[in-house]
């Protein structure tokens, strides 16, 4: 179904009326996997921003899926105030992933730069979000409040993983390559969205997101494990 969403799939369970089991099932493979990366990182990296800020990152971005996937199952009682705190953490996390890269520039001056540009961006979405929150009627069309974390997360990802990583890609290590291919593997998720692709009641527009976001979490660590002797170089 295209241009348009299936009816969402309702899910009666001792007396709960939920919705969209298929969503939360996506959701956790994405908190449990980010987790998991999470946990190797902290056990097998060292102690370098680059490092941490990419914990902090699968952290985030875990709790946010996690956290959304909640929203969706509980809409019934949550209503838009289960959407929320995914679609915040959204951003904390790319402003994570952001810190990270940036924290492998070799000019002071302008990591200093590329940072603040970072937390910049991140309070401006924070602030942006919290006004749509207030002022805009969600319940019409939820995809305005998901507009501000989409873009905020578009710019941050495009700096971070297409300009620093093709850079780092030619100064550090060959396969910085794959933050970028990363960015290129999330690119089909805007037109898949906008126009509202679905391939089947059960795998609909969010679920295959939930598979191009997987694949891209999987191109994160790899970048991360094979980079790592380059990377402590420049600790």
């Amino acid at each position: 179904m295209i241009g348009q969403d299936f009816p969402k799939i309702e899910w009666h369970i001792l007396g709960l009326d939920l919705l969209e089991p298929n969503a939360m099932i996506g959701d956790i493979v994405l908190f449990t996997t980010s987790l998991y990366i999470a946990r190797q990182i902290d056990l097998n990296f060292g102690r370098h921003s680059f490092y941490r800020n990419w914990r902090r990152f699968f952290l985030c971005f875990g709790w946010s899926f996690l956290f959304g996937g909640f929203g969706h199952l509980f809409y019934n009682y949550l209503g838009l105030w289960g959407k929320y705190p995914s679609w915040i953490l959204g951003m904390v996390a790319t402003y994570f992933l952001s810190k990270a890269i940036i924290s492998l520039w070799p000019q002071a001056k302008q990591k200093t730069t590329f940072e603040r540009f970072a937390l910049a961006l991140l309070l401006i979405g924070m602030c942006i979000e919290v006004i749509v929150f207030m002022t805009v009627d969600l319940s019409i069309d939820q995809s305005k409040g998901l507009f501000v974390p989409t873009l905020i997360s578009g710019i941050g990802l495009i700096f971070s993983l297409v300009f620093l990583g093709a850079h780092y890609q030619k100064t550090i290590h060959p396969n910085f390559k794959f933050l970028w291919i990363a960015a290129l593997t999330l690119l089909p998720n805007a037109f898949i969205q906008s126009q509202k692709i679905n391939l089947n009641q059960w795998f609909d527009r969010n679920d295959f997101s939930h598979v191009l976001l997987f694949i891209s979490l999987l191109l994160y660590f790899h970048t991360i494990k094979t980079t790592q002797s380059a990377t402590v170089l420049k600790a």
